[in-house]
């Protein structure tokens, strides 16, 4: 019998011998399961009928709530159980799929080896010591991601464990069955990346625990740093990594970190979706999720009409080559940098000392405060202290002034008017009033004008209760017109600047401001500056201390200010930050000076920065593909995981009708080839709308063709259809990149829009364009790389 064979007969029967222990606990939490929910169904059902209810007096009563409580005691704590005996049969269930994907031999120093099964969640005997199974975050399993055969070690909560690594063994287990095994002297064995990668894509991102870097197990597993900076090349596993931290981080502190105390901010609803699964598939529940547009939002939506980041895209594109388009796309630029966010720092620093605008009070024609009044007292009775401080005593004061303009109304005729109109209702809780005071009783003189003094105070109180609400919520502030006054006025705005320079196109940037926020909406390039301004004033008021964790997704794609707002908004939060330079697909990116807007943020010494070069997302030939749209310094760092496919193709249609025929044709055929997951990737969504039309009109009803909105929470199987941003973070096994003509990527700001949509694509990428191609494609480029391949095939055959 070979070495190989007697291998893989020892595994096969050790594996058998786990899904037996797997099976009988199984069997046990179904049994449990399922008495459970009969004791739940029954207690719902008989709940009254268990209880005693007697209301005759009061020691009755307290019987009948004691009785009460205790039953809702017991079946909150059976539903308790249910619930636990639910996690546990899903968890088992996923276990006797796939118990383990590793093994490695360690002997600790001075010791005999022992064998080491790695899975994604532990398998302990009944003894509460034999570990058939270890949990792939325990320090032990640490192992099999940072170390090769030979001296190896690793970190514990109580110190530095040594000894030997003498065995390290993978494998591919798939329903319960052992498909591949293999020895390997690496980290993470090629075979059983080939083995993983060449598998179709699915609607959700998977699990990456069996295939973990070194690298990656590293970002994993830090501990030490207050802010994580990993920057990856498309399919390098920066996310899978940072969603695996999640999950290490709930098991190494599950004792005092929960879910909700760690937030993920995600850079669409689509990408919600598709790693909703990841977690929960690992046995722990979701994290929070946001996106930055729900925070805006929250804060500015309600009093303002806001443009999000997707709309801004759309409005660029459309305006694109216009000289309204170069404009705007300037000031986008502009207002996403360095510079600017400097220049808004050093003007709320001049704001300490004056120009903050205020809102006057104001009730019908009367002017109760002034807003100079308001701005006398802000900078006069309270000019200490931060603004924070200072807007609370303001807060104070003007609830005082409102309660002197109403004593100053009492006996106004308007105000008996509103009295006399009071309704029974009214009239009678004002009478209830009067009586616990002591009024109407014999010997009470007055009581008819301390009815009517009554009623006319809660009238004024009633009217001005949206004044008093106002300045509860702050809208004394007045946020636009601070922030405008900055683009009013270029020797202020120069007074600021870091530089004492107006950037280009000023004049047009404080046109459109004024004009936009005169009529109260918002560019999405003005709406993080407003806020943070707005937020700044108010003195930061809206914090969740609770938040332990703070991830961000795609964070190359975000602002100097929307870093240091949520810095501000997750104030004791550690952050893990996830980005790559090459994908900066935004304008309001381009500026802002990489990820200083996020190493500001923390101390250099709590801050750590990986690099991810190697793509494992798409085939080698893909790789190479997309690097050429790249600039050849950008596509430099970037390696491709050696799996082989098929080479991607670029298609000339003579025009739309051939396109739509071409791309629905492939997609069909990918569709019947076994790929899952089809992208047709479009720049816009305007096109898609048009694109989807196209397409359906083409295909069958029954084949699946979806149209992929900013609103989509969930990618659907079959065909997608969706924009350029709407892409980012996902995959699809085949992915059909709609119009890659000059006219559409022509431009040198949409080489990293053009590389990002490529690089979605696992196995296979067809380009397609009507008229020119873009020349970002380097198609002479790519030509030249074939001939030369070509030749050295022929050389080596001779």
């Amino acid at each position: 019998m070979s070495n190989e064979q007697s291998i893989r007969e020892e595994e096969t029967k050790r594996l058998n011998d786990v899904l037996a222990i797997v099976d009988a606990r199984l069997r046990k939490e179904l049994a449990v399961l399922g008495a459970r929910r009969g004791d739940v169904v029954g207690i719902r059902q008989e709940f009254w009928d268990d209880v005693t209810v007697n209301f005759s007096d009061a020691t009755e009563l307290g019987e009948t709530w004691t009785s009460i409580v205790q039953q809702a005691e017991l079946l909150a704590e059976r539903e308790r159980s249910h619930k636990v005996a639910s996690a546990e049969a899903e968890r088992l269930a996923k276990q006797r799929d796939n118990p383990y994907f590793a093994r490695i031999d360690f002997a600790e120093a001075g010791g005999e080896a022992e064998k080491i099964y790695i899975g994604r969640s532990s398998l302990v005997g009944e003894d509460g010591q034999t570990f058939y199974i270890y949990d792939w975050r325990a320090p032990i399993s640490s192992l099999f991601y940072d170390c090769e055969p030979g001296p190896a070690s690793f970190a514990t909560p109580n110190g530095e464990v040594a000894g030997e690594l003498t065995l390290k063994r993978q494998f591919v287990i798939r329903g319960g069955k052992l498909k591949h095994v293999f020895d390997t002297n690496e980290t993470i064995g090629d075979e059983i990346l080939q083995a993983v990668l060449s598998e179709r894509s699915d609607t959700s991102m998977k699990s990456i625990v069996a295939t973990i870097q070194k690298e990656q197990n590293r970002i994993i597993r830090d501990e030490k740093h207050k802010l994580l900076i990993v920057q990856g090349a498309a399919g390098s596993g920066k996310t899978s990594a940072a969603l695996q931290r999640v999950a290490y981080l709930l098991y190494r502190f599950r004792e005092t970190l929960t879910p909700d105390q760690i937030v993920l901010f995600s850079p669409n609803p689509v990408f919600k979706g598709y790693i909703s699964r990841v977690l929960p598939d690992l046995g722990e529940a979701n994290m929070r999720q946001m996106t930055f547009r729900e925070l805006i939002e929250a804060r500015l939506g309600r009093r303002w009409q806001v443009e999000d980041l997707f709309s801004q895209f759309e409005t660029l594109a459309a305006l694109e080559g216009s000289p309204e388009g170069e404009a705007r796309e300037r000031a986008v630029r502009y207002k996403g940098s360095e510079h600017f966010f400097q220049t808004v720092g050093n003007y709320l620093a001049r704001l300490q000392k004056e120009g903050v605008k205020f809102r006057p009070l104001r009730f019908r024609k009367d002017t109760i405060v002034s807003s100079e009044e308001i701005a006398q007292r802000f900078y006069g009775a309270y000019a200490s202290g931060d603004f924070g401080e200072r807007m609370l005593k303001l807060r104070r004061w003007l609830n005082e002034q409102l309660t002197v303009w109403v004593d100053r109304q009492m006996g106004e005729a308007w105000l008996e008017e509103a009295a006399e109109l009071a309704d029974e209702e009214e009239i009678q809780r004002a009478y209830v009033q009067i009586r616990r005071e002591g009024g109407f009783h014999d010997g009470a003189f007055n009581d008819e004008e301390r009815m009517t003094e009554l009623l006319m105070r809660r009238a004024a109180e009633r009217l001005i209760e949206p004044l008093r609400k106002a300045v509860r919520a702050f809208r004394f502030i007045d946020p636009i017109g601070t922030y405008l006054e900055l683009f009013r006025s270029r020797s202020l705005f120069a007074e600021c600047s870091p530089d004492g320079k107006l950037p280009d196109g000023w004049e047009w940037m404080a046109q459109r401001a004024e004009e936009t926020l005169g009529r109260k909406t918002i560019d999405h390039e003005d709406a993080t500056p407003l806020l943070y301004v707005l937020e700044a004033l108010e003195g930061f008021r809206k914090v969740e201390g609770d938040v332990r964790h703070l991830f961000v997704d795609e964070a190359q794609d975000y602002s100097p200010f929307q870093a240091a707002f949520l810095r501000r908004r997750f104030p004791k939060a550690r952050i893990t930050v996830l980005g790559d330079f090459n994908q900066a697909i935004y304008a309001q990116a381009l500026e802002s000076g990489g990820f200083n807007g996020w190493t500001r943020l923390v101390a250099p010494e709590d801050t750590a920065v990986w690099r991810l070069t190697t793509s494992y997302r798409s085939t080698e030939p893909i790789v190479a593909f997309s690097k050429r749209i790249l600039r050849p310094e950008d596509a430099a760092a970037i390696a491709p995981f050696h799996r082989d496919g098929e080479v991607p193709t670029v298609n000339g249609c003579a025009d739309a009708a051939e396109l739509a025929d071409r791309v629905a044709a492939d997609a069909k055929v990918l569709l019947e080839a076994g790929y899952a997951t089809v992208g047709i990737i479009t720049k816009t969504a305007r096109e898609a709308g048009d694109a989807s039309a196209l397409i359906k009109e083409r295909l069958a009803d029954g084949v699946p063709v979806t149209l992929v909105s900013g609103e989509s929470a969930k990618l659907p199987r079959g065909i997608s259809i969706l924009p350029s941003y709407l892409s980012k973070g996902i995959e699809f096994d085949a992915v059909l990149v709609w119009d890659a003509s000059a006219s559409r990527y022509g431009r040198e700001q949409d080489r990293k829009l053009l590389y990002t949509v490529c690089t979605r694509a696992l196995h296979v990428l067809h380009v397609y364009h009507v008229g020119a191609p873009s020349p970002l494609l380097g198609l002479d480029e790519a030509a030249a790389h074939a001939a030369k391949d070509l030749k050295e095939a022929e050389r080596g055959r001779a």
